[in-house]
This record gives structure tokens, sequence and C-alpha cells, in this order.
């Protein structure tokens, strides 16, 4: 048998075969018959991941013994995520301070548990996107500490739609983590048609819209808000400029009054009214513009919808992906900048 010993965290397996080591060493910590020392422990978890990782595969693989740091970092994740007071001395080695204590001793009934199942479901189908993956080892831990299991016959029952935008979704999880300990950012951006260039951000918030990642923050060079689609950074990283909050963000709120992401400078609310002809008026009424769309007059050929909202971009390409059914009654500056869009169309295509 040939060893290949592997030192460092950066080489662990995947979560899969973290819970194998979890249990191995639950069941080495609780054992009355021997005392596992940690060269005991690196023994019995490296056996335990190679059968399972044999398993899987349905063939012989090659031996590798698990590096000392991967094990002793098994172990202080137990304490801290699993609350195991876990002692150790040179003559009983490893051991709970508890000897009652269970790694995965949960009791929940089978109706709950088959609700779990299928919430753990849809969690595993998110935990697929780039910008979830740290989702992963927190269901396979859930579905351990409850005894879900997912069988191969299982299939899922809900879709999602995925992200096409991979250049802006590899940003998400290392941006969240800079919004959660509020660090500012210096960021290389690239708009389009636009030569890349520096910007200063403390960062508040990230949105999905329309199959594109927004980062919502401060921007300290122009001193005001601002949105920047993700898949145009090129690089990011912390600066040295003292993270500003502006006091009146408010995350819930900031998108309140509008469609998408964009408010425009010096932006102003309006009361707009639509005309939706024929069916467009149950597609409108199903799949409203803007939360505070309702409306106001019914009849056999047209639905009139009105909405409260700040009009931008967004709003304007949401009404004209719909243009022959949607009829701008009001306010007139929103009516003639849609036909202003609709004129450069006609030009484009030389009508």
């Amino acid at each position: 048998m040939h060893y290949i010993c592997t030192s460092n965290e950066g080489n662990m397996p995947t979560n899969s075969h973290a819970l194998v080591r979890y249990r191995t060493i639950d069941r080495c910590l609780k054992s009355k018959n021997k005392n596992y020392f940690l060269k005991d422990l690196i023994q019995e978890c490296s056996n335990a991941v190679h059968e399972y990782k044999e398993q899987k595969k349905g063939a012989e693989m090659e031996y590798k013994l698990l590096g000392r740091r991967t094990i002793m970092y098994d172990l202080k994740f137990m304490q801290e995520e699993f609350d195991a007071e876990i002692e150790h001395d040179m003559v009983d080695g490893y051991y709970y301070a508890d000897p009652n204590f269970e790694l995965f001793k949960t009791t929940i009934s089978k109706t709950d548990r088959d609700r779990l199942k299928e919430a753990l479901n849809i969690l595993r189908q998110l935990s697929g996107e780039s910008q979830f993956k740290d989702l992963e080892s927190m269901v396979m831990r859930m579905e351990e500490s409850f005894n879900i299991h997912r069988k191969r016959k299982d299939k899922s029952i809900i879709q999602f739609e995925n992200s096409t935008n991979i250049k802006g979704q590899k940003w998400v999880a290392e941006l969240k983590g800079m919004i959660s300990s509020q660090k500012t950012l210096l960021i290389d951006y690239e708009p389009f048609g636009i030569k890349a260039y520096k910007r200063t951000i403390s960062p508040y918030l990230l949105k999905e819209y329309n199959n594109r990642w927004f980062l919502i923050g401060y921007d300290h060079d122009n001193k005001l808000m601002t949105n920047l689609g993700l898949d145009r950074i090129l690089s990011s990283s912390q600066s040295i400029v003292p993270y500003y909050q502006e006091p009146e963000f408010d995350p819930d709120s900031y998108s309140k009054e509008i469609v998408g992401v964009s408010i425009p400078t010096n932006s102003k609310k309006i009361k707009l009214k639509i005309k939706a002809h024929k069916k467009q008026k149950y597609y409108l009424d199903t799949k409203p513009l803007h939360k505070s769309q309702k409306m106001i007059k019914d009849s056999k050929e047209y639905g009139i919808f009105q909405l409260e909202v700040i009009p931008n971009f967004e709003l304007e390409s949401k009404i004209l992906s719909n243009i022959e059914s949607l009829e701008i009654i009001s306010p007139k500056s929103f009516k003639d900048q849609i036909l202003r869009r609709l004129e450069t169309a006609n030009a484009i295509y030389g009508l």
C-alpha cells in the first residue's frame, strides 16, 4: 500500500469527506475500549475516507494519509460548530468531556423531517451556484444532524433560473464578506465602452436583477450612492480609506421606489398611468411592474394601471418589451421619453 501524506488545509477533501471524518472522530472519542491519540485519529480518518472514496467510485483508489493539520482543524470545527467539549491528555488521548455527548443527535417528527428535506433540496440547488457555495457544507451538516439523505430516485420539483453571467457571479462571495465586515473597496472598474478606472466604494448591498448582479454602495470619489455591475469589475482589493456608512441608506427600502437597481441623479417619483390593451391587462395584473401598481379601470378591451415610481432605464425597458400592447397615458415627460427611444429604434431599422 502506497502512502501519500497531505499536510495542509488548502488540500482538504470535499465537504462529503469532512462529514466522514467527523463521524469517524466522533466514534473514536466515544470509544470505551481504546484510547485515541492524534496519530490514531489521523489513521482512522484516512481509512474511513479511503473506504468512502472507493465505495463511491466503485474501484480501487490510491491511499492517501491525511495531514495532521486537517484533523486538528476538524477537532476545532467540531468544538466551534457542534459545541463539542473535546479534551485530551497524554494518558487518555482525545475524548469528550461529557461521555453522553452526541454529535448528530436531534429529535424531529417525520412530517417536519419531510418538509425540511424539501427545503434542503432547494438549498442544495442554490449551493450549485458559485455565489452560494458556502451553503453546501451547511446543507450536508443539517442532513447528517437530522438523518436526512437524498435518494438517487429523488427528483427536483422546483427549478431555478440559472444565471449565465459567470463574470459577475464570481465576485458575490468575496463582496458579501466585505459588506459584512464593513471594509472599503478599491475596485478596478470597466464600464461598457469606457476605459477601466479605479473606484473607491463603501459596499452596502448586493442585488440580482435580470440575471445580473449589482453592488450598491457609496462612491467616495463622487460622494454619492452608486450601483456597479459585477461583471464589469476587473479586480477588487481592500482600500485604506475608512469605511463610510450613508446615514439614510436602508437596504430594505433602497429599491422600494424603483424597478431594478438604478436611481437617476436628482430623480423624483412620478404617478405613472399605463393602458394595457386586450390580454396584456391580465399579464400586467398578475405580474406587476412595481409593488405600487394597482388597476384603476377595467374594461373588456383594456385595463388602466397606476404606479408611483421613480422613472429609470429598467422601467423603460420593461415597458418597451411589450410596447405593442402598452400605452403610456401620463405623465407627458415619461411618454415623450418612450417616444424618443422608439424614434431611435425606428432610425436603426430605417423606418
